[in-house]
């Protein structure tokens, strides 16, 4: 699956050639000198050339932030229709501008692929030595190639991206050659001891900014730094990605949708109510990949969100049968390796479906499998440290899922890392850091049942039986069947250390055992 293009974008008027990409504009052989406002003024017009374009967006384009004289406009237009003729743009009287050519495609702009899609830009040196440029196009050349990874995204090729190095730009235009719909721009500082690198994330449709942050390291190891920064970047950037796609998707009409984008508003669906003892957004999200299915049967991303409805409707023990729920699960995520082999959401689904299918080792082996195949993952990277701490090496258990939320803090699924680390605290003993764990994700996700589930249990290891017994009282509410299930001895984990003291814990909480029966666990 090729995940980069080489865009064209070449227009014939006259005896003129125009090459928006490589910013040309060519009579015969000759290159013709042209400032760089006045080529944004006619690669405006000619983009927009089936309309009259007002003066104010023109204004906004060609000069964005900058408060100037509408003269420079008119003198712009003057330099145009010198060099290609008087009626080369047309004034309409109180409305604006229109190009008055005839114009030739030898190829059409790239439409928008199906899948967010994203161009890395050159980033700007700042600090003033040409010879650290090296330094500066190492982080983009990284940061592309990492978040290629994330098979939801549609990378540019990194030559692409640099063919604008240099150039006065507008991520709109940009994003109108490319076919992408988000821009990412950066620049780099570097002082003798430190490299700072700033990084934002363009919304080109709205022109918003959907995230900015600054990165500090060390710059005494500077290909070391350039890694590390690197994939902090990625980690922090693909899930602000993911959220403007799934706002972007929940504001299209339903018949506007392909079956990708029913797909990935069913993984929107799903992935924002995942905690949710409540089925009602598991039901849409699968309804929404069975729709996308009907359209196009081999939707990866449709079998997926059925392979993650799946997995959490047996988390919450909201089946009528649990084998057939897991059967069907494994079998989707299944079907989404088979259709992208490189699908690493994939593999750690069908790993989780594996553990809760009590089949620890091949679990294990597919998630470590899928983190390999991105590191860059935080969501996976909080799975395999709780399930490291369950079957592997619960030394590392913990410091996992702590490096999930130390690179991407600001993760839409930090309730999810925060639990995760609660119950890998919880495996080691720790069972004061896993109460407060358990309190830190209800603060990002109120009245989850999995953080009661871990409040109840980290509570009684303290020692606090009343925060425990509150903590019962209020899961039980929310989630009936899961507290059934739990008391009933079904547990996240198989591994008998765990699963003796969650068990017996969670039945004092529920007043079920009297405290003193912990001492001999602790």
């Amino acid at each position: 699956m090729d995940d980069t293009f080489e865009p064209m974008n070449n227009i014939r008027f006259l005896d003129f050639s125009f090459n928006d990409q490589m910013r040309r504009l060519t009579q015969g052989t000759k290159d013709v000198a042209i400032g760089a406002r006045a080529f944004d003024l006619l690669s405006h017009l000619i983009s927009n050339r089936d309309r009259v374009v007002s003066r104010d967006e023109i204004m906004d384009i060609v000069w964005p932030g900058i408060v100037v004289g509408e003269n420079n406009l008119n003198v712009q237009v003057a330099n145009l229709r010198r060099l290609l003729g008087a009626n080369a743009i047309a004034t309409v009287p109180g409305r604006g501008l229109r190009f008055g050519l005839d114009v030739e495609m030898d190829a059409q702009s790239p439409e928008l692929s199906e899948r967010p899609s994203v161009v890395i830009l050159p980033f700007s040196n700042l600090c003033g030595d040409p010879e650290l440029d090296w330094l500066t196009d190492g982080f983009v050349e990284d940061i592309t190639t990492e978040l290629s990874r994330f098979r939801d995204l549609f990378v540019v090729a990194r030559n692409s991206a640099f063919a604008y190095r240099k150039m006065p730009h507008d991520p709109r235009i940009i994003a109108r050659q490319l076919g992408v719909r988000y821009v990412v721009e950066g620049s780099v500082r570097i002082s003798p001891d430190l490299v700072r690198v700033t990084v934002q994330l363009i919304d080109t449709a709205s022109g918003a900014h959907v995230w900015a942050e600054s990165f500090d390291d060390d710059f005494a190891r500077q290909f070391e730094t350039q890694e590390r920064v690197a994939r902090a970047i990625v980690t922090s950037l693909a899930p602000w990605i993911d959220r403007a796609e799934a706002e972007r998707v929940r504001r299209t009409a339903p018949e506007d949708l392909t079956a990708h984008g029913l797909a990935r508003k069913g993984w929107a669906v799903i992935s924002a109510g995942e905690m949710s003892f409540d089925p009602a957004p598991r039901n849409r999200a699968a309804e929404l990949a069975r729709q996308a299915l009907a359209h196009d049967p081999q939707s990866g991303l449709a079998w997926r969100v059925l392979a993650w409805v799946g997995w959490w409707n047996a988390y919450h023990a909201t089946t009528d049968s649990m084998p057939k729920t897991l059967a069907e699960g494994i079998d989707a995520a299944t079907r989404a390796i088979a259709i992208d082999q490189t699908d690493h959401h994939a593999r750690r689904l069908r790993a989780l479906l594996h553990f809760m299918n009590k089949n620890p080792e091949s679990g294990l082996t597919e998630l470590k499998q899928a983190h390999q195949m991105n590191p860059n993952c935080a969501v996976t990277l909080a799975w395999l440290g709780l399930y490291e701490g369950f079957y592997g090496d619960p030394a590392v258990g913990v410091p996992l899922v702590q490096a999930a939320l130390k690179h991407s803090p600001l993760d839409p699924a930090r309730g999810s890392f925060l639990a995760a680390l609660g119950f890998a605290q919880f495996t080691v003993r720790n069972y004061s850091a896993a109460a407060q764990a358990a309190e830190s994700a209800l603060a990002e996700a109120a009245d989850s049942a999995t953080p009661l589930i871990l409040a109840s249990i980290a509570w009684v290891g303290v020692g606090r039986i009343d925060k425990a017994q509150a903590a019962f009282e209020r899961v039980a509410a929310i989630a009936p069947s899961l507290v059934a299930a739990r008391l009933s001895g079904q547990w996240l984990s198989t591994n008998p250390d765990y699963a003796a003291r969650a068990d017996l814990f969670f039945r004092i909480a529920a007043g079920l055992d009297t405290p003193d029966t912990a001492e001999k666990l602790l």
